[in-house]
Formats: structure tokens, C-alpha cells, sequence
């Protein structure tokens, strides 16, 4: 299983146990989910045909329904480990762009090599696609929009 997919579906499984504490049934549960993942994971060439076949499969319902009752039945740690969302965002986002850039490109020698810009622009929609990391993209572009909102409105010329 290539390297990304694990570190994806492993990081989904540990925000549940660093955040829950779970009883026996429920660690049951979540290994049968994360066992039948781990198949979809293992079929997969690169995390962003991971990430793209999970998201369109009954496996991201059950996983969202499973999230949902540990959060609704579990008790919270109290001192749930801090984990480095950033770093963690970069590696997923990392492996996410290189699978969907490699696709991109074996599609683009295919079709007799389109322009750069086409290339670029079908990365850009695939990653768009990929749960999270399409979120985080879209609140980025909106908080880049707001600081300079921000900049533009911010800045009153004192009268004389």
C-alpha cells in the first residue's frame, strides 16, 4: 500500500483514539471500519485515488457515522494529545497533489500534451474534489479574500 494512503487512513484512525476514550465494543467497531478501509487503501495506486474512490463509497458514510457516535457516546480525553494539524494537513496535501499531479500527467502525455495551464487547472479541481483538502483550499482563498478586503478598507486617510 503506497505510503500516503497509510499515513491518510491512519491519521483518520488516531484523531479517534487521541481524542475518545472508547470502550472494547467501540474499538471493535472502529478496527472492522479501518480493516475495510484499509482493503479500499491496498487497491488503490496513490492517495488521491484513495481519497476519490473513499469519498465516493459507502466506506466515508460509515466512517462519518462512526466518528459521529464516538463523539456522541465516548467520553473525550482530557488530555488529548495536541497534534501538529499543519504538518499533518502538508503531508496529506503533499501525497494528495503528487497522486492527483502524476494522474494529471500521464492523461496529459495521452492526449497529445495540452498547455501547462490546462494541466495546472486539472490538478486544481481534482485536489478541490478530495474531502478536506478541498475545504481547507476553499477557506484559504476566502480568508486571502478578506485580508485583503481587510487592506483595501482597512487603511482611513486622517483628515487634515
Amino acid at each position: 500500500m503506497d505510503e500516503y494512503i497509510k499515513q491518510s487512513i491512519e491519521g483518520r484512525k488516531n484523531t479517534i483514539g487521541a481524542t475518545y476514550e472508547v470502550s472494547v465494543e467501540m474499538q471493535k467497531k472502529i478496527d472492522k471500519l479501518f480493516g475495510e478501509i484499509e482493503k479500499l487503501g491496498a487497491k488503490c495506486k496513490d492517495v488521491g485515488d484513495f481519497e476519490a474512490q473513499f469519498a465516493a463509497s459507502s466506506l466515508n458514510q460509515k466512517y462519518l457515522d462512526l466518528f459521529t457516535e464516538v463523539a456522541t457516546n465516548s467520553q473525550a480525553k482530557a488530555t488529548a494529545p495536541k497534534v501538529d494539524k499543519s504538518g499533518i494537513a502538508k503531508m496529506v496535501a503533499g501525497g494528495t497533489a503528487l497522486g492527483v499531479a502524476e494522474s494529471a500527467l500521464d492523461q496529459a502525455v495521452n492526449n497529445v500534451v495540452p498547455t501547462r495551464a490546462a494541466v495546472n487547472q486539472e490538478v486544481t479541481d481534482a485536489v478541490r474534489k478530495t474531502p478536506v483538502i478541498g475545504d481547507a483550499m476553499d477557506i484559504a482563498e476566502k480568508a486571502g479574500y478578506v485580508t485583503h478586503l481587510g487592506k483595501l478598507f482597512g487603511k482611513k486617510k486622517k483628515k487634515e
